[in-house]
């Protein structure tokens, strides 16, 4: 019985090692891509970017404020505002984007 569970558990192994393996993209990078389909319509999203079209700050001008935190921007990203298109996002969506935005943040 012995033998042939261990046989089992090797074969399993074998096998989970052999499937590709995908890495999740970061989640910065999955920020970068929402806010480049979602948010770059009112708001300059790339790094060292000035302002937009809009009177919406732009990404880098958000990073760089005082104290600001990814928590922060994730937390006002997942409430309702009248002036975003996209507002009200779910929690791991507005994680994302607060992620690309903090990474954007010149030290």
């Amino acid at each position: 019985m012995f033998r042939r569970a261990t046989g089992l558990v090797v074969l399993v192994l074998a096998l989970a090692s052999a499937a590709p393996v995908r890495a999740a993209p970061s989640a910065v990078e999955a920020g970068r891509t929402m806010a480049k389909r979602d948010c770059s319509q009112c708001h300059n999203i790339t790094p060292g970017g000035g302002g937009s079209w809009t009177s919406a700050p732009s990404f880098q001008s958000i990073a760089d404020r005082p104290g600001q935190t990814a928590a922060a921007i994730s937390a006002y990203l997942q409430k309702r505002h009248v002036q975003m298109l996209r507002d009200n996002r779910p929690k791991p969506e507005a994680d994302a984007i607060a992620a690309y935005i903090a990474s954007l943040r010149e030290k």
